[in-house]
C-alpha cells in the first residue's frame, strides 16, 4: 500500500540561533527528505546558520489566509497557536518544547499564554513530562516526538579527560532558568579549592560584565553554528547543565552525550527521562553539589569512561532516522484523528 505524503506547514515566531528553532528546522528538513511537502513560515528571514531544505517563506504577520493548502499546521510557540487555529486548511497541532507560562521573563504574558493553551488541539512534545502537563492541566492529547541528532554530533576517540580538564557550560546567562549562574558559582568553588581546569562557554550572546563578575571563562564562544558546536564539544571533558524545572528538554545535554562528553546536570523532569543512568543528576540550583559532582567525575578516569559509554548509548536512541520516523508518525496520528480517541 502506498503511503500518501503529507502537506506540512511549520509556523515559526523567529529564526534566531536557539535549540528550539534548530529542532523545528531539522524536523522540517527530515520530513522533506522523506518525500513530504513541507513549508516553513516565519516572522523572520531564513536563517544563515542552518540550511533549510523545505520551502521557506517570510511572513511577519503569519497571515493564515496566505498559508498553502495543508494536511497539518504545526504551531511551534505559543504566539503561533492562533495563526495555526485560523488556518483555512489542515489540522492544527502544537509542537511543544517547553511551557512558556512557567518562564520568568514574560510573567505579564502568562494569562494570554494559558488562554492559548486551553484550545483543545493535539500536541507533539519533546519530553513525557510535557505530555503529562498538557493532559492534566488542559485535558489535551499528546505524544512524544523524539529529538533528531545530527550525524556530526559524534565523539572523538579518547580514554580519559585532558590533564587540565575542559569544563563546558552552554546557554545564555541572560535566561535565568538555564542556570548559567549556578554553573559559574560551581566552577568558582572548584577554582577556590585549587582544582585546575579551563572553562569553556557557549552562548547565543557575547559575554556580559555581570557574567564575568561571577567567573570569567577562558574561552567564550557565541553564535556558533551547529557543526562548530559539535567540534567544540568533542574537545571538552565535562558538561555542567544546571537548568531549572522550566527546561523543556535541554538539548545540549543530549548533544554532549552524543559527543562522548560526560554530563553533570540538574535533577529535573527532562533529564530524569533521557539522561538518568548516564549523567550525574544533582539538586537544582545547588552550586556546591555541582562542583562536588564535577570534580568526582573528572578525578576518576574509570567513572568518566563509564559515563561516556552510557551517554553514547543513550544518545544513539535519538538518531536522525528515529527522530524523523517519530515526527512523521506523530503527524499521521494528528492527521488521521487518532488523537481524539482515548489511548
Amino acid at each position: 500500500m502506498t503511503v500518501q505524503p503529507l502537506r506540512v506547514v511549520f509556523l515559526l515566531e523567529g529564526t534566531g540561533l536557539f535549540g528550539g528553532v534548530k529542532v523545528v528546522l531539522s524536523q522540517a528538513n527530515l520530513l522533506q527528505r522523506r518525500g513530504h511537502e513541507v513549508t516553513v513560515i516565519s516572522r523572520e528571514a531564513m536563517p544563515g546558520w542552518l540550511p533549510v531544505e523545505a520551502r521557506f517563506r517570510k511572513d511577519p504577520e503569519l497571515d493564515p489566509s496566505a498559508f498553502p493548502e495543508a494536511d497539518v499546521v504545526v504551531a511551534t510557540y505559543w504566539t503561533t497557536l492562533g495563526p495555526a487555529l485560523a488556518a483555512p486548511s489542515g489540522q492544527p497541532v502544537h509542537y511543544c518544547q517547553g511551557l512558556e507560562y512557567t518562564y520568568t521573563h514574560n510573567q505579564d504574558q502568562h494569562p494570554a499564554i494559558l488562554e492559548a493553551y486551553r484550545h483543545p488541539i493535539p500536541a507533539l512534545c519533546v519530553a513525557p513530562h510535557l505530555v503529562e502537563e498538557l493532559a492534566q492541566r488542559f485535558g489535551r492529547s499528546g505524544r512524544v516526538a523524539l529529538q533528531p541528532l545530527e550525524s556530526f554530533m559524534k565523539p572523538l576517540g579518547r580514554l580519559r579527560p585532558h590533564r587540565r580538564p575542559r569544563v563546558l557550560v552552554v546557554g545564555p546567562f541572560e535566561i535565568d532558568w538555564k542556570g548559567a549562574a549556578t554553573a559559574l558559582e560551581a566552577v568558582r568553588l572548584l577554582r577556590g579549592e585549587g582544582f585546575d581546569f579551563r572553562l569553556v562557554r557557549i552562548s547565543q550572546w557575547p559575554q556580559t560584565a555581570e557574567e564575568r563578575a561571577i567567573f570569567e571563562a577562558e574561552e567564550f564562544h557565541h553564535h556558533l553554528k551547529p557543526r562548530a558546536v559539535a567540534e567544540l564539544m568533542q574537545q571538552c571533558d565535562l558538561l555542567i547543565a544546571p537548568s531549572w524545572e522550566q527546561e523543556g528538554f535541554g538539548l545540549p545535554v543530549l548533544e554532549a552525550m552524543a559527543c562522548g562528553v560526560p554530563v553533570v546536570c540538574s535533577d529535573i523532569a527532562p533529564y530524569q527521562w533521557f539522561a538518568a543512568g548516564a549523567a550525574r543528576l544533582v539538586g537544582e540550583r545547588k552550586p556546591a553539589a555541582f562542583a562536588a559532582a564535577a570534580r568526582a567525575v573528572l578525578e576518576d578516569a574509570d567513572q568518566w569512561r563509564r559515563m561516556r559509554h552510557a551517554g553514547l548509548g543513550r544518545a544513539a536512541e535519538f538518531s536522525a532516522a528515529r527522530g524523523a520516523q517519530s515526527i512523521e508518525d506523530g503527524l499521521r496520528w494528528v492527521v488521521e484523528g487518532s488523537w481524539r480517541s482515548p489511548s
